[in-house]
């Protein structure tokens, strides 16, 4: 393990004795102690910070794609990747209709379960999550219901992790190995390439 001084004095020399400020910080930064085991770090939104959305977000994202023999959506990051998204790339347009369409998904599932979303037993939230994915493919998805906007931050945020990628699809490490100088010839038989 390097210590932050010994990064910060090789950086500069690479860079030829300037690094500025930013870049500092930026090493710094990135030599954060890391968490102790079996300690859990809370993660504290940025966006979803109205009540219980995160936790909401979150379990509808584990309903979507479950842990099974493959880690689920919790397991990839996929709440906090949602979160990350919708305080930095969307618009507040956009990030207006995100919480209108959260509070009519959490009165509606109110309405149907008499309970909020998170107190309901997990059959019946799946339930409803499955009903009300049904009702939004169903209906005008113009501008996007709440549910599907989820469910495509949900994918994109867990086919874009690591875990997704690698234990969901055929993971190919780049770069593959690099062979130069190799006859066109030779580079058309399979064996070149094993």
């Amino acid at each position: 393990m390097i210590e932050r001084r010994e990064l910060l004095r090789r950086a500069a020399w690479i860079l030829g004795g300037t690094i500025s400020a930013p870049a500092a910080l930026a090493i710094l930064q990135g030599c954060s102690a890391k968490k102790s085991p079996g300690v859990e770090v809370l993660y504290l939104p940025k966006f979803m910070t109205d009540g219980s959305m995160f936790e909401v977000v979150s379990e509808i994202a584990e309903i979507m794609l479950p842990k099974t023999d493959t880690s689920g959506a919790k397991d990839a990051g996929v709440p906090i990747f949602i979160d990350t998204a919708l305080d930095a790339i969307y618009d507040p347009e956009s990030q207006q209709r995100f919480r209108a369409g959260y509070a009519d998904f959490e009165a509606s599932a109110r309405s149907a379960g008499r309970k909020p979303f998170l107190e309901q037993e997990p059959a019946a939230r799946a339930a409803f999550v499955k009903t009300s994915l049904e009702t939004a493919l169903a209906g005008d998805r113009e501008p996007k219901p709440f549910i599907l906007v989820t469910r495509e931050l949900v994918l994109l945020g867990y086919f874009t992790s690591k875990p997704g990628i690698t234990e969901n699809m055929t993971y190919e490490a780049v770069p593959t190995a690099y062979h130069g100088c190799v006859p066109v010839a030779q580079m058309k038989t399979p064996a070149y390439w094993e």
